[in-house]
């Protein structure tokens, strides 16, 4: 019955006739399936073998990163208190080259975009003198409109940066995926977030790898009305490993391609590392749709 309906609305559109509930099968396909960012994203020339290896190594429960190897990492802030990291934030390129940063929602919690900069290039996040230390200032942020504070539903911003930016080693920008994630995905969660529930937050970047659950195994941990079509969720049964306060807005990466893609973006959980509770991310393939409409316009 379903590819019955579906085979009828392609007819329609093929004829003429409008699509019902103004869906555009052609946007959508452009914007779910295909590239919708720049060529040479999601490498780590910094990271042996692109960091691949990584993936099967065991944030909380992780380990310090490579230094620099993470290029697309930021650590976003505001400009009133620029010394003290607020979220992560992840570099992507629209089709023309410019660049662009996703976070959180939530890490946007007033859409003026002169309030955010990110400090991009770094390893530790109090070292000032780091080298490779580029400040991103934007001119517009967008927050999804239909973004829930309450249940971190469409968990997402993205802002236009208006630095000029060079690409390198240690700055580019990761890919945005092209297709959506299987469960126990192999997943790498990186940011400069508590070690711990009320734990110290490391200067140095970190990093864990833990798989992708299902979303019947998402939806148990949770229940069913607190995980929605926008949210992923990953962890081990165990718990022990996980992202934690400091490190919302960060990503969840996968590789794909031989590419470095932008699955998730860490959005909230209960506690951090805590058996049966897997930390949930913004689900990108999910958001890819509005993603194109505030990249490429």
């Amino acid at each position: 019955m379903r590819i019955f309906s579906v085979l009828v609305l392609l007819w329609g559109l093929a004829h003429g006739h409008p699509a019902r509930r103004g869906v555009d099968l052609a946007q959508i396909s452009r914007s779910r399936y295909d590239k919708i960012d720049a060529p040479g994203c999601g490498q780590r020339p910094l990271a042996p073998g692109n960091g691949v290896s990584e993936l099967v190594s065991r944030i909380m429960g992780g380990k310090e990163s490579i230094p620099y190897s993470w290029p697309a990492m930021c650590s976003f802030r505001t400009t009133d208190a620029p010394d003290q990291h607020k979220c992560g934030g992840n570099l992507v390129r629209n089709l023309a080259g410019q660049y662009y940063l996703i976070t959180t929602a939530h890490c946007v919690p007033d859409p003026k975009a002169s309030l955010y900069e990110a400090h991009c290039g770094i390893h530790d996040r109090a070292d000032s003198s780091e080298p490779n230390r580029v400040i991103l200032y934007f001119n517009h942020a967008a927050v999804h409109a239909n973004h829930n504070p309450w249940t971190y539903d469409y968990d997402i911003a993205v802002l236009r940066v208006i630095t000029s930016v060079t690409t390198s080693n240690y700055i580019s920008a990761v890919c945005i995926p092209n297709e959506g994630w299987y469960p126990n995905n192999s997943a790498i969660a990186v940011g400069w977030g508590s070690l711990g529930s009320a734990g110290v937050s490391p200067y140095k970047l970190h990093q864990v790898t833990k798989p992708i659950k299902s979303r019947p195994v998402c939806e148990e941990r949770y229940g069913s009305a607190s995980i929605t079509l926008r949210m992923l969720c990953a962890g081990l049964p165990e718990g022990g490993v996980d992202s934690c306060e400091g490190d919302s807005g960060g990503p969840l990466y996968t590789y794909i391609e031989n590419r470095w893609t932008l699955t998730g973006l860490s959005s909230w959980g209960y506690g951090c590392g805590i058996a049966g509770r897997p930390g949930v991310y913004a689900d990108i393939i999910e958001l890819k749709d509005w993603i194109n409409l505030q990249i490429n316009v």
